[in-house]
């Protein structure tokens, strides 16, 4: 036991103190800029809705993002396409090394979260509006069909964030290629435009500030010709959306949940 704690404190000297030694792939005063596209997994979370003729909540709601098919023809139609890239989920970040080994960066988070439909939850609360009446605040069981609700975050579930990373360097051969791990932590607003149909009323679909969110990350990059670099890197955060618009009358929902990111990406390091 003792020489695996010394083991595991070693490696955690190591990989800290190499935050400050220079490093020839990522100095102190370099920038870089990347873009790819990501996978999203999210928790099931409780829903809050709040209106004129509503006050109830929906209890450990399932969703998906929403992938852009990568057949042939999408990956030349939407992925590659200049015109369409911002169609599938995306990522963008742009960095600067505050010191070797150590950068700060503000980017993008194009997800896509999508309730699965028909599923049935538990629900309490109040609805007031003929059809859905509801006036027992006990719980009760509900199936979340198209003419009750559809709600999703498809344009999307945006985050903007500023973020941190500490790199280690693990492999390194002349100055046009490397290997190394990295992992950090950062926050950012959420920015969502819900598409969201509440008890057969108008669809309300409106860009609006609606939270905030926190993520830890986790990932390697790889240094493939001089400055370009290809990075796959897990981030996992929460989400607190406190301000959903549901409609253009100021109906509000609110949820928190726990989302998994999984980003691939090809940058460029200037």
């Amino acid at each position: 036991m003792k020489r695996t704690n010394a083991y595991t404190s070693l490696l955690i000297i190591l990989f800290f103190s190499s935050f400050t030694q220079a490093a020839t792939m990522r100095q102190q005063g370099d920038w870089y800029a990347y873009w790819g596209w990501n996978n999203a997994t999210y928790s099931d979370s409780d829903i809050h809705f709040k209106g004129e003729d509503h006050d109830f909540t929906l209890y450990n709601v399932s969703a998906r993002d929403h992938q852009t098919e990568l057949s042939g023809r999408e990956v030349h139609h939407s992925y590659l396409n200049p015109f369409r890239m911002t169609i599938p989920q995306y990522n963008w970040r742009f960095g600067y090394f505050v010191t070797n080994n150590w950068s700060v960066s503000l980017g993008f988070d194009h997800m896509k979260y999508v309730m699965v439909q028909d599923q049935t939850v538990d629900i309490s609360g109040t609805i007031l509006k003929p059809g859905f009446a509801r006036t027992d605040p006990a719980l009760g069981q509900k199936q979340l069909t198209d003419d009750f609700l559809t709600y999703e975050h498809t344009d999307g579930f945006n985050m903007i964030s500023l973020e941190t990373e500490g790199y280690l360097p693990v492999w390194q051969w002349q100055d046009k290629f490397d290997v190394a791990l990295f992992a950090g932590g950062g926050g950012g607003v959420l920015f969502p435009k819900s598409n969201v149909k509440l008890l057969s009323g108008e669809r309300n679909d409106e860009w609006h500030v609606a939270g905030y969110a926190s993520v830890l990350k986790l990932g390697i990059e790889a240094t493939v010709w001089k400055r370009v670099f290809v990075r796959f890197l897990g981030k996992f955060g929460y989400a607190d959306m406190s301000d959903v618009l549901t409609s253009n009358k100021g109906d509000k929902a609110d949820q928190t949940f726990y989302f998994d990111e999984y980003i691939g990406s090809v940058g460029y390091r200037f």
